[in-house]
């Protein structure tokens, strides 16, 4: 199965791309951390979060940085950065075991986030 299309509205963090794009090699989705799980979007949060206030945070953020899709997608037509996407909110009708997330796109959101807990995923969408 191929990684979801993500869209990224948090432009506070230092993988964000103009465009909407993510440049992460991986993106985690987890429970909120205090009930450890989901029962709707604000539940969430993309643990792949890293705040760009300095320097030093962006260089910070290379171990996970997609370069090569970063590259291809400047460059080629039609090309969209796409991080390997793991979810972990098994309450969520998009998560296969294995921690996959079957979605053909996500969204994740968080505007002026500034950690972790400030971001979401829209695409949630609790299991019945």
């Amino acid at each position: 199965m191929p990684n979801p299309i993500v869209k990224c509205t948090v432009d506070q963090c230092s993988h964000y791309m103009p465009g909407d794009q993510c440049m992460a090699a991986k993106i985690s989705i987890y429970n909120e951390e205090e009930t450890g799980k989901s029962e709707q979007v604000k539940d969430t949060q993309c643990k792949s979060f890293h705040d760009r206030k300095t320097m030093g945070d962006m260089i910070g953020a290379l171990h996970n940085a997609n370069i090569g899709g970063t590259i291809s997608a400047a460059f080629l037509d039609g090309t969209q950065v796409t991080p390997e996407v793991e979810c972990f909110v098994n309450t969520c009708s998009y998560w296969q075991g294995n921690n996959v997330c079957n979605a053909s796109q996500i969204d994740v959101f968080g505007a002026n986030a500034a950690k972790t807990d400030d971001t979401d995923c829209r695409t949630f969408k609790k299991k019945n």
